[in-house]
């Protein structure tokens, strides 16, 4: 356990590192609306030309949150003490010039909780990086071609229960990537994006847990399957009261081949409030529903069969140190 939070913790220092060197600049919402009348203006030559001002902008908020819960031995309700510490991370950067657009970003989340009964356990690990390439359908128009690339994956092993030490997923087993050609629409922290030429990769790298075929997607004993489809995106931010903020980003995946009307989904929901410039308090939600998905049921007899899919939820409340840039 030492070592994960050793982990954490230089985790956190390399982002705040990164604030550092990097100036800050205005907040994203502000940039993605001025930012059109910013690249408009130029800059005049000694022979008179002009050329465009690009805009960019690199924006990142870090949060440390710890919980302790304990209980007494005369506790007549019973209880089991625990530790939880989490780490998220949400790195941006956006580089717009004329028409041009290109937006790289990350979103990581790792959680640890330790209890005498269960030891140590992981419960959150994920991280997207995307990166977006827009090119302005006209000057001022806030619509954009688009090709997008998106993976996600996880950092560290996971188990089948804290009884069952049994490895079902690590890094890159799954990993699932996105490439997709569309059209955007941003306007004022809206930004919608469907691609009807798109192309999601499943990849489990590790033979060993492909063998289980827990990933219906990729074949038992194989390491990566391929589908297309009909990708959208609905991603909105915003900070209202100075303090509040509300993040919401929607994905969508409709394969051609297979079932085009059961449609994939996740969603992943952000409710917050800054309590001071360093504290914060945060609601955290994702819903994901996919059709080839698949999860263990324990009989009464003790054997186990497979069904599904189901809707799968993950709700969490965080209260901790926060930094933004």
């Amino acid at each position: 356990m030492r070592r994960i939070i050793s982990l954490l913790f230089l985790f956190l220092f390399v982002n705040v590192t990164i604030a550092q060197i990097i100036k800050p600049v205005i907040p994203e919402a502000q940039f993605l609306q001025t930012a059109a009348a910013d690249t408009s203006k130029t800059n005049s030559t000694e022979g008179g030309s002009s050329k465009p001002k690009p805009v960019s902008k690199f924006h990142g908020n870090n949060g440390l949150s710890f919980s302790q819960i304990s209980y007494s031995d005369s506790w007549e309700s019973g209880g089991v003490p625990n530790l939880t510490l989490r780490v998220t991370s949400n790195l941006s950067y956006v580089y717009k010039k004329r028409l041009w657009y290109f937006k790289s970003s990350f979103d990581g989340a790792y959680a640890m909780t330790w209890d005498n009964v269960n030891n140590l356990q992981k419960k959150e690990d994920r991280f997207q990086f995307t990166n977006t390439f827009g090119l302005r359908t006209a000057e001022k128009s806030k619509f954009y071609y688009t090709a997008l690339v998106d993976l996600k994956s996880q950092f560290s092993p996971g188990y089948k229960s804290s009884s069952d030490q049994t490895i079902i997923s690590r890094l890159f087993s799954p990993a699932f990537l996105i490439t997709s050609l569309g059209m955007s629409f941003k306007n004022n922290g809206l930004d919608i994006t469907l691609a009807p030429i798109s192309g999601r990769f499943t990849f489990v790298l590790d033979t060993t847990i492909s063998r289980k075929g827990i990933y219906s997607d990729v074949k038992p004993g194989k390491t990566r399957a391929a589908n297309i489809g009909f990708y959208a995106s609905i991603i909105y931010k915003k900070t209202f009261l100075e303090m509040m903020y509300f993040n919401t980003k929607m994905e969508l995946f409709s394969n051609y081949t297979n079932n085009p009307q059961n449609i994939d989904m996740d969603w992943e929901n952000k409710l917050g409030i800054k309590i001071t410039p360093f504290l914060a308090a945060e609601l955290y939600c994702r819903l994901v529903y996919k059709d080839k998905s698949r999860y263990q049921v324990k009989l009464p007899d003790n054997t186990t069969e497979l069904r599904g899919p189901r809707l799968q939820i993950n709700e969490s409340f965080n209260i901790g140190l926060t930094y933004s840039f």
